[in-house]
């Protein structure tokens, strides 16, 4: 993807059943041993920030990293047996602790103060599947399940207890791949349906499914301004749905390069203003988007960097700045000895604040 060098409007920058469940309780010196302070990370799948911390969950090497999300100091790296991680996916946080989805449809419960291993969570009573995502609502858990038998699975975050398991055909879930929660409804965009469903999560009751009106494999969803916003996939562009009513408000794409989409996925919302993943192709990019207006603000990608962008994972948000994943090591600052680095962007101008590893 090209480089574009123009102003475009205000565009400013460039391209219901308890179930016990294992608990290990993390000792004194099983936390210690555990802990080291390794500088690289390995495929970074997922981001979540709890407290001043920002925490990255490693898929190639089944760990979990720890950096000061104020300074960008390495804290810590989590690889010992006892956590179970296993191509971790993804990981979000519930007040003050963290659940990480391992490929191995187990969840891993650790706390976000100090790294102990909470429990670990396993079961066919949990229907973990395929789990690719995670999200809180209130204080609960909410895991998206993909694959053509796609499901959500919600868990208690206080006790790890099973809650309820959301699947039918009448969900009209084909290949889940990314979801949203506000109030209580979650909106499950599915990349091989076309089409994003809407469920009440407190009842597990289907809201509507919401299909055609430009959806083509979204594979990205945030909510902002009181709609949702989709990312698609197949069309190069971004799709604005009411909540109100479940129409399609606008569907945007880069016909006229304003917006720098290739193949979006990854979303996050500061609530007034939308941000989307381009992760791959010649110049992956991060693009800041208006949830009023639907008006781009600015891309950025590598030839704005040193940004270090290479097959964009995750996002996360952190005071007025945004943390990025890159998964791969096509750009990292030392390609062999680490695969990805995160790069951290202010969220209102999208300059560079810094970027790890730092050597």
């Amino acid at each position: 993807m090209s480089k574009w060098s123009r102003t475009h409007g205000y565009l400013v920058a460039v391209c219901m059943v308890s179930l016990t469940v294992l608990v290990i309780p993390a000792s004194p010196a099983t936390a210690s041993t555990s802990r080291t302070v390794s500088r690289e990370f390995d495929a970074p799948s997922g981001l979540a920030v709890s407290g001043s911390h920002l925490w990255v969950t490693n898929a190639a090497n089944s760990s979990l990293s720890e950096i000061d999300a104020n300074t960008g100091a390495w804290l810590a790296n989590y690889r010992s047996p006892a956590f179970g991680f296993y191509r971790p996916m993804a990981i979000t946080a519930v007040a003050s602790d963290l659940f990480i989805a391992n490929a191995n449809k187990t969840i891993t419960e650790v706390n976000g103060v100090n790294g102990r291993l909470l429990r670990r969570i396993a079961g066919p009573t949990y229907h973990l599947s395929n789990p690719v995502a995670l999200t809180a609502m209130g204080n609960h858990v909410l895991v998206l399940n993909s694959g053509p038998s796609g499901s959500i699975t919600e868990i208690s975050a206080s006790t790890g207890a099973f809650l309820m398991n959301i699947r039918g055909a009448a969900y009209a879930f084909a290949n889940p791949t990314a979801f949203a929660a506000v109030g209580t409804d979650v909106f499950v965009a599915d990349k091989g349906n076309d089409s994003v469903t809407e469920v009440n999560a407190s009842t597990g009751k289907l809201v509507h499914v919401i299909t055609h009106q430009g959806l083509s494999a979204p594979d990205g969803v945030a909510i902002g301004s009181g709609n949702v916003w989709v990312a698609d996939q197949a069309t190069s562009g971004v799709t604005e749905i009411s909540i109100s009513t479940g129409r399609v408000v606008t569907n945007k794409t880069d016909a006229n390069g304003s917006y720098g989409f290739w193949h979006p996925t990854v979303m996050i919302s500061t609530g007034s203003n939308i941000y989307v993943a381009t992760p791959l192709g010649t110049s992956p990019m991060v693009t800041k988007v208006s949830a009023t207006t639907a008006k781009p603000y600015w891309f950025m990608c590598n030839t704005n960097g040193p940004y270090y962008f290479s097959v964009l994972s995750a996002f996360a948000i952190s005071g007025n700045n945004l943390w990025v994943a890159s998964e791969s090591g096509a750009n990292s600052k030392t390609p062999g000895a680490a695969t990805g680095a995160l790069t951290e962007l202010s969220l209102d101008s999208g300059a560079l604040v810094r970027t790890l590893p730092t050597h």
